[in-house]
């Protein structure tokens, strides 16, 4: 595992300084989510294939009508970058958007969504996917009609992946949900654990309890999420053997920690948080061995994290020069 864990964090370091240098205007979070989609490889992109899957996306940039300026379109790139057939590669990736954008409001997480199951999926099976993602947000709105929203659409996908039927995943996610209430507080919060712990089997009393027990651990060792990133709290308290928790959690902190020495990785770069989040994607990609269902739901919804608090901060920064345009009238 420790190989693994050294050979995937410089990978990372790789892809991200990659990243940074392809797009001169790239953030380093924005870099952070480009190179969290290469999580699992054992060999760095290059650059030329990065800037090839740019002016790929470029050309295709007007059909997926909500990447604006950046936010989902790093992953895309680093999707691209990764194929055979970059092209192919964009043509199916749009496929699979037009269809979520019939059954879907506009937002990011569209394409980010997209991106997921083209992951994840071959070509015959985009419909059926997409079909059961909208079933499944669909049955989680309606229980949750006030905290679920066009985030949760990248939870539905990692559902969809699953196979259960729709009305069952949706009822183990409900029943998830009033487990974890009982050992937590905050409504989005419990529902980002719940999704990903109803792709998981056991009663959710005992899933409720080990996710805490992860909580409890991490929190220990000083690794901290924002209420978004709680997903990644349960993966790591359902990924991991109850015997391992401790040591993985130490691992998780300790890789964080040397992460900080990569530029742009610092406090004035992507930040702890975002650090604690790539560790937990590495180390749980090591440690799981990369073969597993269980690993590539997870590791799409640490990327979907990332994601999620890049559309966040960018958001916050709109806002933020909106007042300060307004107040200056």
């Amino acid at each position: 595992m420790e190989h693994k864990i050294e050979i995937s964090r410089k990978v990372f370091e790789e892809n991200f300084m990659i990243a940074k240098k392809a797009f001169v205007l790239n953030t380093s979070l924005e870099a952070s989510a480009c190179a969290a989609a290469f999580i699992g490889n054992n060999q760095p992109t290059s650059a030329e294939a990065m800037k090839e899957a740019k002016k790929i996306l470029g050309k295709n940039a007007s059909v997926l009508t909500t990447l604006g300026g950046g936010n989902c379109r790093q992953v895309v790139i680093a999707t691209l970058a990764q194929s055979s057939d970059p092209e192919s590669a964009m043509e199916k990736i749009k496929k699979i958007y037009k269809g979520l954008d019939k059954k879907f409001f506009k937002s990011d997480y569209l394409v980010l969504a997209a991106t997921m199951i083209y992951r994840a999926c071959n070509e015959k099976d985009y419909d059926k996917y997409i079909k059961r993602t909208r079933e499944i947000y669909k049955l989680i709105r309606h229980d949750h009609p006030f905290i679920t929203g066009s985030e949760d659409i990248t939870n539905c996908v990692v559902m969809a992946l699953t196979d259960v039927d729709p009305e069952v995943i949706a009822h183990n996610t409900e029943e998830c949900f009033t487990a974890l209430k009982k050992v937590f507080w905050g409504g989005n919060k419990i529902q980002y654990m719940a999704c990903v712990a109803s792709v998981f089997g056991g009663e959710p009393d005992d899933k409720a309890a080990e996710i805490r027990k992860a909580y409890e651990l991490l929190k220990g060792e000083g690794v901290r999420f924002d209420s978004d990133a709680f997903g990644i709290v349960a993966a790591v308290g359902l990924l991991v053997r109850e015997e391992d928790k401790k040591a993985i959690c130490k691992r998780i902190r300790k890789l964080s920690d040397e992460m900080k020495t990569i530029r742009g990785m610092g406090a004035w770069g992507a930040g702890k948080r975002i650090r604690n989040i790539l560790s937990c994607a590495i180390v749980l990609d090591a440690y799981t061995g990369g073969s597993d269902m269980g690993r590539s739901s997870v590791i799409n919804s640490i990327i979907s994290t990332i994601i999620a608090i890049e559309i966040a901060a960018c958001a916050a920064a709109a806002s933020a020069a909106a007042s300060s345009a307004s107040a200056s009238c």
